[in-house]
């Protein structure tokens, strides 16, 4: 068992911000602590109890998920973030409770908070997002070695989880809708901790019943919180009907084996309608009953294979490129896939040096097409980078090479600098990027919005002001060699066993 107050650290220092691919290294917890008692406390003097925390805004950071659509990641105002991991921590045995019922079948493979079975007692440090392909890998795997069980697969997720979630469902998910409902209980702040979660995030939020952040690790707790009170209510009704299945589910991720097309069409509409009382829905479009083995496996995984470069510890840049141009090719036929990510890791190896053995006129070359990939791919960005940071640093006394990338990533910053608003997610890198590396002196428009933008800017925080004296959320950058590289913060596809 692993002591609240490890779990509290964990919540408050390494889930603070959103994954690491989201905010570059100097947007780092130094210093925040668990207090005896909360920032926002029940008020029980009067006739009812009330609780009233701030109401603040979330700091919001986005990149394009699509042409049309963007990925949007909160940062939660610090002491609404305490507040949260005090409440929960107060009452961590029932939350315990919920997340681990003896009724539910269908297993999770998202827990937020990363327990090691090497160190008892203790946390890793990966976060969900960094470990989202090594438990892909692992759910898929499971459901091979019981496949030959079962006849269908049925692949489901939950259209817009984060931004549907419905705050009062928090306390509907903890001690049930009819509960929360009873006459007096609506506003019993004393007795329900699910109450008081509730109101903290409607306050992180400007005061919204709908939707929560993106990218706390508190905001992942909540989720499965949520969803393993939805999967065990479904795992109760499709038991009561003698199916025969076995369920894996990573955040909102969802695969059921079962014996027919009729099984896995009851078992879809029961999802959907336990969803629908927490006011969720799922996604039609990502809907599918297969026969197996089909629907078994990630698709994209089979075509890349061919062009892979997992067991190469050198390449050439004619395989680079030849690489490079597959990956183009099977992302376009499953766009939104890992399979971008899954190439610039194969690019370096398990120490992060690059695998590249070119002539001095191709590392240009590849600087150019890596660039390029970022359109593709948007949240791979930071990993493009951090390549590029390794091709710097192996070519450091090369003067002339190092000036002509310096000014391939200066004309491309000075690009998206004329457009703050719409590249904040690019600039916020970039800025770190050329800091921590000493590159080049970067010109800034008179007015910056952004904060993050500004605490880069100015090398100190700009953030959430004013901080409490004792929170500190950003590291300042150093002198260049003195940061730490890219690839070794990013970590997409470190192996440990979690």
């Amino acid at each position: 068992m692993i002591p609240e107050d490890i779990i509290a650290k964990w919540l408050l220092e390494e889930g603070y911000f959103p994954e690491q691919y989201v905010v570059p290294p100097s947007f780092k917890v130094n210093k925040f602590d668990l207090k005896d008692l909360p920032y926002y406390s029940v008020d029980t003097t009067g006739a009812q109890p009330k609780f009233d925390p701030e109401k603040s805004e979330l700091l919001n950071l986005s990149f394009p998920k699509t042409n049309l659509t963007d990925r949007t990641f909160g940062i939660i105002a610090p002491k609404i973030y305490h507040d949260i991991v005090w409440y929960l921590m107060n009452e961590w045995d029932l939350i315990i409770k919920t997340l681990f019922q003896r009724n539910n079948k269908i297993y999770s493979y998202s827990f937020p908070i990363p327990i090691t079975k090497n160190s008892e007692g203790s946390l890793g440090d990966l976060r969900a997002g960094r470990m989202i392909y090594e438990f892909l890998e692992m759910a898929e795997n499971d459901l091979v070695a019981e496949a030959y069980n079962y006849k269908y697969v049925l692949k489901t997720d939950i259209k817009n989880f984060y931004p549907s979630i419905y705050t009062h469902s928090i306390a509907w998910a903890i001690h049930t809708k009819a509960i929360i409902r009873k006459k007096g209980n609506r506003t019993d702040y004393t007795n329900f901790l699910g109450l008081k979660l509730d109101r903290l995030f409607q306050s992180a939020n400007d005061g919204c019943t709908n939707g929560i952040a993106i990218g706390p690790a508190i905001t992942d707790l909540i989720g499965e919180i949520i969803l393993s009170t939805v999967d065990t209510e479904c795992s109760k009704i499709i038991d009561s009907k003698g199916i025969d299945f076995l369920a894996v589910r990573f955040k909102d991720d969802y695969r059921f084996l079962c014996q027919s097309k009729e099984d896995a069409n009851f078992i879809i509409k029961t999802l959907q309608k336990q969803m629908s009382l927490f006011n969720l829905t799922l996604n039609e479009s990502k809907s599918q009953i297969d026969e197996l083995p089909e629907g078994l496996f990630r698709e994209w995984t089979a075509e890349y294979q061919p062009f892979s470069l997992r067991y190469k510890k050198k390449i050439s840049y004619k395989r680079f490129e030849s690489s490079f141009r597959g990956t183009l090719k099977v992302d376009k036929k499953y766009p939104g896939t890992g399979v971008v990510d899954r190439f610039l890791s194969e690019l370096y190896l398990k120490n992060k040096d690059l695998k590249f053995n070119f002539k001095d006129k191709d590392l240009l070359k590849a600087v150019s097409l890596l660039l390029m990939l970022k359109e593709r791919r948007n949240k791979s960005f930071p990993q493009i980078l951090g390549i590029i940071e390794k091709i710097i640093n192996a070519n450091s006394g090369k003067i002339r090479r190092i000036n002509k990338i310096n000014l391939i990533i200066e004309n491309l910053l000075n690009e998206k600098m004329k457009n703050i608003e719409d590249n904040q997610y690019d600039l916020i890198w970039l800025i770190y990027f050329v800091k921590s590396l000493n590159l080049f002196t970067i010109t800034y428009p008179a007015k910056i919005n952004s904060t993050l933008i500004k605490s880069l800017k100015n090398n100190k925080s700009e953030l959430l002001k004013p901080l409490p004296i004792d929170i500190k959320l950003f590291e300042p950058i150093k002198g260049a060699g003195r940061n730490i590289q890219l690839l070794d913060h990013l970590a997409l596809f470190k192996k440990v066993e979690e």
